[in-house]
């Protein structure tokens, strides 16, 4: 081999060795996902976390269960990352907390109001209590809208539990301690097989985002190249779900303990709630906005530019089309 060639053939080693250190010497970015429960709702996430989407954009995600009610606070705080609380981060923001949605996992409600047996039309659920997550979450805020809708008093004619989270809801429909609850999947498949009544699917009557991702004005003005990340890994996650429902009906089943039949039966009921590209119909933003701020009476209309920042989520979807 002449000198030139060995010269060449040295750098390149060299090169590849450097490259082999860099790959293995650069950590990936610790980024704590904060969800209110464990819920389809967050599938997009658990799947890309379990497929390693989320890793092949260098991030170690860890998700941390959180009520939803606090999560607004540990974004500006810094205690989480993103937040999945849809509703939550989108109030906070109209209240003029330093915090904005920045990507959308689901684009309508998967809710299903289930009461007991006997319970047969929502007007019997006068005198009645139904089960939420919390006072002012989205289990909350659309159960008293569906109500209303329904010519129902919310707090007069039907009384409001907040148990925590969404299996505790179900917990709680079996214990007697309430009439009715607000349940996603799977929880609502489950309630279904312990012989619940569905009174209403929320996706029958609004359009609203119950989980997506939120974060801080911090996070965004100081490490937009993570907020890409995040949102890119999310895209690929939600286009995942939509292209292999084979492999994802297969991760549903294990993840939540459900036969194959339960499994394909969840992945269709949630398919038409997902959004395709982290990005949601403007008007379905604007109603969900209208019902957060009537709900903490603020006066003024709220600028979607207060509660939204979606600069870095059409750029991301430019470059992975």
């Amino acid at each position: 081999m002449g000198t030139g060639k060995l010269q060449t053939a040295l750098c390149m080693v060299v090169l590849l060795t450097m490259t082999v250190f860099v790959n293995f010497g650069v950590a990936a970015d610790r980024v704590r996902f904060a969800y209110p429960a464990k819920s389809l709702n967050y599938l997009p996430i658990t799947l890309g976390r379990d497929k390693g989407i989320f890793q092949s954009e260098n991030i170690d995600l860890q998700m941390i269960l959180v009520a939803s009610t606090i999560q607004v606070a540990a974004l500006t705080t810094g205690d989480i990352d993103f937040s999945g609380a849809q509703s939550q981060v989108m109030a906070g923001a109209a209240r003029g907390l330093a915090v904005k949605v920045v990507g959308f996992l689901t684009v309508k409600p998967s809710f299903w109001l289930m009461a007991k047996p006997e319970i047969k039309s929502m007007a019997e659920l006068k005198g009645k209590i139904i089960g939420i997550t919390a006072i002012g979450s989205s289990t909350d805020t659309l159960a008293r809208f569906l109500i209303a809708k329904h010519g129902l008093a919310p707090d007069r004619d039907v009384a409001f539990l907040g148990t925590g989270t969404t299996s505790n809801i179900l917990t709680s429909m079996k214990a007697g301690t309430v009439d009715a609850g607000v349940l996603s999947p799977p929880f609502n498949a489950w309630g279904k097989q312990l012989g619940y009544r569905t009174l209403a699917y929320f996706g029958d009557y609004v359009e609203q985002s119950l989980s997506g991702l939120g974060t801080s004005d911090k996070l965004i003005r100081e490490r937009p190249e993570l907020v890409r990340r995040m949102i890119g890994a999310t895209i690929k996650s939600l286009r995942y779900i939509q292209l292999r429902p084979a492999e994802t009906t297969q991760f549903i089943g294990k993840e939540w303990s459900v036969d194959a039949a339960a499994a394909d039966e969840l992945y269709k009921s949630m398919l038409p709630a997902f959004s395709k590209d982290g990005a949601m119909d403007e008007k379905g933003i604007r109603d969900a906005l209208k019902r957060e701020t009537e709900r903490m009476n603020l006066k003024e209309e709220t600028p979607l530019a207060k509660v939204l920042d979606l600069r870095m989520l059409r750029e991301v979807q430019r470059e992975i089309r």
